[in-house]
């Protein structure tokens, strides 16, 4: 692993180390407040972390949000609202182009692309299992390493990049690589937890979001507006993304904050109460948008 002794966003030698959880240590950089993990995982490290045994295929399906067919109508609920907004910026642009070219990096099981049907379509998914699945349903699936897939410079219309940079080592050469990717007028989408949320600050080592190696940076809206500026993208405008989630999942996620909500977790999950949907906004959830102009 390579052990950052300085910011990857400002150069800030002015560190603070916060917490040590998993054996990594989670950090601030006093300057522009930037939080990461110290100890970045290599490619091979996160190639092997991401590899289900096929042994446990079957539990990680079950739990898995992005695999779970009970979970699939709030996926929707967050994606519609994600694609949504990038219609309305599409719609107001004269063009020529009769298909607009997408690329979602972390496609998951490609549900996102349900609501481009009229879009040329392209995925990134570095787990096999779900880049498999999405596979069936959309031919321009790539299964593995941004690094490693072939497109032309100035291809794509829109990049979305949605609970996916977090867990890079690497989030530099990720947004430094979609604005060459991306045409004249193009736009990036960038969906991440905000470290600087409320519930973040009251939690702090405890906040759900903190789990490395899974999430390796952590950004709040002043770091997304440098990384998008550094990479030369021009800031659009941000929100704050409401969820939707399966009551008992919403309690599985603050029994991890609030230890004491366990046995209510357990009790919902074996209930058909645990099915009824939730909606969250605690600010947790920040999604970004940037605009490459020439």
């Amino acid at each position: 692993m390579k052990k950052h002794d300085n910011c990857w966003l400002c150069g800030s030698t002015q560190i603070d180390d916060l917490y040590s959880i998993n054996s990594f240590t989670f950090s601030k950089c006093k300057e522009c407040t930037l939080c990461f993990i110290r100890e970045m995982p290599d490619d091979d490290y996160l190639r092997e972390y991401y590899t289900i045994p096929q042994s446990d295929i079957e539990e990680y399906t079950k739990s898995n949000i992005y695999l779970s067919v009970a979970n699939k109508k709030n996926l929707y609920y967050a994606y519609k609202a994600v694609a949504t907004r990038i219609k309305k910026y599409f719609n107001s642009l004269p063009t020529e182009d009769t298909q607009l070219k997408l690329l979602d990096l972390g496609c998951a099981t490609g549900a996102f692309f349900d609501f481009f049907p009229d879009w040329d379509v392209y995925g990134i998914e570095l787990r096999e299992i779900a880049g498999k699945i999405a596979q069936e349903k959309y031919k321009n699936i790539f299964i593995g390493d941004m690094k490693d897939a072939d497109f032309e410079d100035s291809f794509f219309d829109c990049i979305t990049i949605q609970d996916a940079l977090d867990h890079s080592n690497d989030p530099l050469y990720v947004v430094n690589h979609c604005y060459k990717l991306l045409k004249e007028n193009g736009i990036i989408v960038i969906k991440v937890h905000n470290i600087n949320c409320l519930l973040a600050k009251l939690t702090g080592r405890k906040f759900y979001a903190i789990i490395p190696p899974g999430h390796l940076t952590y950004f709040n809206l002043s770091t997304l507006k440098r990384l998008l500026s550094i990479s030369g993208f021009e800031y659009m405008n941000y929100y704050y993304n409401t969820q939707k989630l399966r009551l008992d999942n919403a309690f599985k996620r603050a029994s991890t904050m609030f230890p004491f909500l366990a046995p209510v977790c357990q009790t919902l999950s074996k209930s058909f109460l645990g099915s009824i949907p939730f909606y969250k906004n605690y600010h947790d959830i920040i999604t970004i948008t940037g605009i490459k102009r020439i």
